[in-house]
Parts: C-alpha cells; sequence; structure tokens
C-alpha cells in the first residue's frame, strides 16, 4: 500500500490528541490550507480539542491596494469652454519671426486651456475588485456590515437580501455592457471589458534593471536605425539645386485636415489630446495655419513637433532581446501638417537643406530596417 504522502494528501494536525496518540485525523489535498491549533479537553472527554484555521491569506490581504493618478476624459461642458476660450483669445500676442518660440508659445497656451478644464483625480485599485463592483454595491456592503455588528437579525436579513439583489442587478447591467458594445460595433471596448472581466493581464516588460538604464538601452537601439549610415542615403555631394518655394496653406485647408483627426488619439508629448483640436479646429485654424507657413517660410520643423513618446511593446511572450520589443510613437496631434499636404494629401517635398534624398522608386520604410 502506497502513504498518503505519495499520492498528495496532506495531514495538518501534527500533535497528539490522546495522550500520545493521534486518533483524529485530518486531511486535505492543498499543502498549508490549515494551520492547527491545541484547545482544552470539552467536558470528561480523553482527547484534546482542535482548531483549525485556514491558512490561506486572502488576495486583498496579500497584495495592498495601489493608488492611480488618471485624469479623466473631457467632460461635456469643457468643450464649448475651450472654443469660448480659443475664440476669445487675441492670438496676435503669439506672433513672432521665431519659430521655436512661437510654436512653443502657441502650443503651451492650448496646452494650459486643456489643463484647466480636465479633472484629474486619484483612485485606488485593490487586487480582488471585480469589473462590475459599483458604488452602489460597495454602500450595499457597508450596510450589511453594520446590521451584522447591530446583532439584529430581521436587519441583518434585509441587508443580505438587498446585496444580492443589488450584486445580482450590478452583474446584469456589466453584461449588457458589453453585450451593446458588441452590437454598436464597437470591439476595441469590448474586448478591453472582456479582458478585464478575465484579469487578463497581457505581456509585462522585464524588468532585468533600473527602469532609466532599460529605457536609455531601448534608446540607443531603436535610434541605432537612424543614425546607421546606408550607402543610398548618404549626403550628395556639391549638389546645389534650387527648390521651388514651398506652398502657403490656407485656413481652411488647414481646418479640414484639423477636422480629420481622429478624436482617439492620445496627446503625444504636447499633452494635446485629439479631441481637442477636432473639436476646437474652426478656432484654431487661424493660429495653426500661421505656424505652419511660418515653418515652411523657414524650410524647418520646431523641435517640439518632432518630438514622440516611444512605448515599446513586446513582439512574442518571451523577452529574449531588444530586438523583441516593437517601437511604437506617439507623436504630438499637430504634427500632422508635416506629413501631409491638406491640398493633395501627399507628402510635402523636402526643401534643398535636407541632409539626404532617396533614390526614385524607393521610400524611407522600405530602406529602413524594421526592428
Amino acid at each position: 500500500m502506497c502513504s498518503i504522502a505519495s499520492i498528495g494528501i496532506k495531514a495538518p494536525v501534527k500533535f497528539a490528541t490522546r495522550g500520545k496518540n493521534t486518533p483524529d485525523r485530518v486531511y486535505t489535498n492543498i499543502k498549508h490550507a490549515y494551520r492547527a491549533t491545541p484547545l482544552p479537553h470539552l467536558g470528561q472527554s480523553d482527547q484534546l480539542s482542535m482548531f483549525l484555521v485556514p491558512a490561506h491569506t486572502p488576495l486583498r490581504k496579500q497584495t495592498k491596494p495601489t493608488t492611480h493618478t488618471i485624469t479623466t476624459t473631457l467632460p461635456a461642458e469643457a468643450l464649448p469652454q475651450l472654443q469660448d476660450c480659443f475664440a476669445c483669445t487675441d492670438w496676435r500676442v503669439f506672433e513672432q519671426q521665431d519659430l521655436e518660440a512661437h510654436t512653443e508659445t502657441v502650443l503651451s497656451y492650448i496646452r494650459t486651456c486643456v489643463e484647466n478644464v480636465t479633472v484629474t483625480k486619484q483612485i485606488r485599485i485593490f487586487p480582488n475588485r471585480k469589473p462590475w463592483m459599483t458604488s452602489e454595491v460597495q454602500t450595499l456592503i457597508r450596510a450589511r456590515n453594520v446590521a451584522f455588528k447591530s446583532g439584529n437579525s430581521n436587519l441583518y436579513r434585509t441587508a443580505r437580501t438587498s446585496l444580492r439583489k443589488g450584486i445580482h442587478q450590478a452583474k446584469r447591467v456589466y453584461r449588457r455592457k458589453i453585450e451593446d458594445l458588441f452590437h454598436n460595433n464597437s470591439p476595441r471596448k469590448m474586448w478591453k471589458e472582456i479582458q478585464t472581466l478575465s484579469n487578463y493581464r497581457g505581456h509585462t516588460l522585464s524588468n532585468t534593471g533600473s527602469s532609466r538604464t532599460q529605457a536609455e538601452e531601448l534608446n540607443n537601439f531603436f535610434a541605432h536605425f537612424e543614425t546607421t549610415a546606408h550607402p543610398l542615403l548618404q549626403p550628395p555631394h556639391n549638389v546645389s539645386t534650387p527648390s521651388p518655394p514651398s506652398p502657403m496653406l490656407q485656413e481652411h485647408e488647414v481646418r479640414r485636415t484639423l477636422r480629420a483627426v481622429n478624436p482617439r488619439k492620445a496627446a503625444g508629448p504636447d499633452g494635446i489630446p485629439g479631441i481637442v483640436v477636432r473639436e476646437c479646429a474652426s478656432e484654431l485654424a487661424g493660429i495653426l495655419t500661421k505656424s505652419f507657413n511660418l515653418s515652411r517660410s523657414h524650410a524647418s520643423v520646431p523641435s517640439c513637433l518632432k518630438s514622440a513618446t516611444v512605448v515599446p511593446i513586446p513582439k512574442t511572450s518571451s523577452i529574449d532581446s531588444l530586438n523583441d520589443y516593437r517601437p511604437v510613437a506617439l507623436t504630438p496631434v499637430n504634427s500632422v501638417w508635416s506629413h501631409s499636404s491638406p491640398t493633395t494629401s501627399k507628402p510635402v517635398s523636402l526643401p534643398a537643406s535636407t541632409p539626404f534624398s532617396l533614390p526614385a522608386g524607393e521610400t524611407d520604410q522600405q530602406r529602413m530596417p524594421s526592428p
């Protein structure tokens, strides 16, 4: 016969309960599931009493709640406030010939106005929090606990019934929410809710070192594709070809381009979300047109519009090297004008000061190696 230990059965009672013997046995298939504590005899019994305490630590006690500072979406009344603010602004005070100062001042003013109407709050997230948990259910839980401590059985029974009905109602509302996302053709939000419901964590970045060191390694790795010299991308020698003057943009063209911005576009390094640019296109078209034309006249793009926030996304489930990350760049919303012309929706011709030129029939996406 095989022993119980060989088949994975555990005996939490390790002490004698009658003399030097242990006639009473408790078995479980979970290691360290219970903690046995000896208690005095009951009456004239010759055996000790045992108190089995579950040794499992609840998830809420295993991990402390985390506090996150989130920026809520712009409320419904915020966009009209921004439109009125931009419409009443005297944009002439921002006009100057210094391209960098002009662009940075305009974007800083827009960002400040957005921050004034954006609500920022701190929330606590518990590890065992269910996605259907609402403030109403939490109120019912507190009412149940108060009724239990009061000792009133009728009040406690009523509070338990109300809590059970509230949980069922919250689950129905959450289920209906996911079903409506499916019927409204919103797969992105639907899968996000399903991942939250199934506790799907996705890929996690490996912390092999400090965050600063890892960020610097990723930065150097992604940037070496830009710095590596390619024979076909070498700057031409002694080539002086006069370039035609860049066409000036019209205000209605810029307005049409701003209204085509994706409202779900996240804010880049400039801190201006896409919904603000789209909804306030009429108010911002004038000053942005002047900024774009000033940049074209200088044949230069401001440095604040050339910056990007790069987020490394794992390509595979296991990360073995830096090449297993895919860089996703989050660029400023207002940098869309530097990639295409609102009139033709084609790439804008680069000025004569461009440091390199591509051969005909090939694009930079084809020449630049993929990380």
